[in-house]
């Protein structure tokens, strides 16, 4: 049976406690576990509501060299939200999360809406309906301790694992770039530590964001027009010490940089 609204309300209560401690918390108990994806979008749901206001969505798990080495079978999404989104070049205090997981992204900023009422989406249409892209970090924070073997539903309930996001200049006239094969190279304190291309987010970013289009229209929402949305890492995961510098390049989309000074 799907959890009903109390269990809901007590899984995402222990989710906002932990988050708030700092204190990565085991498995959610039985009685309020995610048994599918309605129960699992329903607990993130309420969790991002204590959390603040949402300004768009995060992709999940778009690279399947991801979903291989953490066991996730595909796309999932998360939210964004206010007082989380920072201009770069940021600075973030590194006591302020239990880990500092970075991941490299393209992100976008919606010009026109995408309803459920018009899926599903075409690749042009999904494009059409961008208003920028632009490089960005995503800094990952589970709630959940050994976040690396989380199961999907567990993911999506944490919010896919979203904490800050890291956005740099937004490029209006990217239709004149081949998004597939643009290659982002992070560097942490001026050392490269790993790269890839848009290709590795399902062949393109903006791939990545018609399956959201589409995916969102089935649940009975859309996208918004001036959403933002990051579509996935593009390349490895790599974590940053306390008073560490993430550096990435983009080529042209430019850099993204955030600090976490101690």
């Amino acid at each position: 049976m799907p959890l009903g609204s109390s269990e809901v309300e007590a899984a995402a209560a222990l989710l906002v406690a932990a988050h708030r401690a700092l204190q990565p918390r085991p498995a959610l108990p039985k009685a309020c576990h995610p048994a599918d994806l309605l129960d699992a979008y329903a607990i993130q749901q309420r969790f991002v509501a204590l959390l603040g206001r949402p300004l768009g969505y995060k992709i999940g798990y778009t690279n399947p060299q991801l979903q291989r080495a953490l066991g996730v079978p595909g796309p999932v999404y998360g939210r964004l939200l206010a007082g989380r989104v920072h201009a770069s070049p940021a600075k973030l205090a590194a006591s302020g999360f239990a880990t500092r997981v970075v991941e490299t992204e393209f992100g976008v900023r919606m010009a026109r809406a995408l309803p459920a009422s018009g899926a599903p989406y075409s690749a042009d249409a999904v494009a059409a309906a961008v208003d920028a892209v632009m490089p960005s970090f995503e800094i990952v924070d589970s709630r959940f301790e050994n976040w690396r073997k989380l199961t999907p539903l567990e993911a999506i309930a944490d919010n896919v694992l979203h904490s800050h996001w890291v956005h740099g200049v937004e490029t209006s006239d990217f239709r004149a770039l081949d998004l597939a094969g643009v290659e982002a190279v992070s560097r942490v304190d001026g050392r490269e530590v790993t790269r890839g291309r848009g290709a590795n987010v399902l062949g393109s970013p903006l791939e990545s964001l018609r399956w959201l289009a589409n995916e969102l229209a089935q649940r009975g929402g859309g996208l918004a027009a001036g959403d933002l949305v990051t579509t996935g890492c593009c390349t490895d995961l790599f974590e940053v010490a306390p008073g560490g510098v993430a550096e990435a390049d983009f080529g042209p989309l430019g850099r993204v940089r955030v600090e976490f000074p101690p």
